[in-house]
């Protein structure tokens, strides 16, 4: 009876393990940290420390023309992750999202900080492929994480395919990232979902008539963690670190006013407002 009894004692330890590994328990994963701090202390307390590793994330760009911004702003995610976690990342995205947005360009990752011989770049013909990918890529713990791209609201995407991406990534460890163009706020499983929009770039104190640093305008709209919000952030190319970014400044000089220009008018006289007699 009591060598029953250890036995039993032995299971419930092997279960509560298992149990502990499909959570996110750190122990589940040795080596690699559960969560991706901003470095933004604000930001970090609503995300109760930082975006989880083990976790689906939605990142949608409202318009076409916001692609750019929503795409930054993931592939500055990545770059941060890059300085701690030393595994390549997965990046999927179909012809039609490629074709609006363009291709990932290797100095523009480099700039970022992402060595671009650390990405394993797949092209896919619709979004149905994207996701099988998308969805089989985060069975594997030996990617730092997977980006998948698609565009506008694909009927495959639905709250099932969703539960089983975030399940995906909860059993596995690995972030998943789900970069959305044109996609308007649904029903999801993702534990964040960030609605990303462009924001006008501070100058830089060494060159202040130059181009500024990635800036965006982030409304989280979606946080298991807790309450959501409006954040405007930047990234710094040469720390690879977000900060709040500061009042935007115009970056070029005025014109000066033409010698030759006539007088301003004078100054009116006072409106009187009158009624017509009958």
């Amino acid at each position: 009876m009591r060598a029953s009894v250890f036995m039993a004692g032995d299971g419930f330890a092997r279960l509560r393990r298992e149990i502990a590994a499909i959570e996110g328990n750190p122990a589940a994963l040795p080596g690699r940290k559960t969560l991706l701090p901003f470095g933004v202390a604000r930001l970090d307390r609503m995300l109760a420390g930082g975006l989880r590793r083990d976790a689906l994330h939605e990142i949608r760009g409202g318009t076409a023309r916001d692609s750019g911004a929503a795409a930054g702003f993931a592939i500055a995610l990545l770059a941060k992750l890059a300085k701690t976690d030393h595994c390549p990342f997965l990046l999927i995205a179909e012809a039609d999202a490629l074709g609006e947005a363009g291709h990932p360009y290797g100095p523009g990752l480099e700039r970022f900080g992402i060595d671009p011989r650390r990405l394993v770049i797949v092209r896919t013909r619709r979004a149905s492929e994207t996701l099988w990918v998308f969805e089989e890529a985060l069975r594997c713990r030996g990617i730092g994480a997977v980006l998948a791209e698609v565009r506008g609201h694909p009927r495959e995407l639905d709250l099932t395919a969703s539960r089983r991406l975030a399940l995906r990534a909860r059993d596995s460890g690995v972030m998943g990232l789900l970069l959305r163009q044109s996609g308007a706020a649904e029903p999801g499983a993702a534990a964040t979902r960030w609605h990303v929009a462009p924001r006008a770039a501070t100058t830089l104190d060494d060159f202040a008539l130059g181009i500024g640093r990635p800036a965006w305008r982030l409304a989280l709209e979606r946080n298991r963690a807790g309450p959501t919000g409006i954040f405007d952030l930047e990234w710094n190319h040469d720390s690879r670190a977000f900060a709040p970014a500061g009042r935007p400044t115009l970056s070029l000089p005025r014109a000066p006013i033409p010698s030759d220009r006539p007088d301003p008018p004078a100054a009116a006289g006072t409106a009187v407002a009158f009624r017509r007699a009958s």
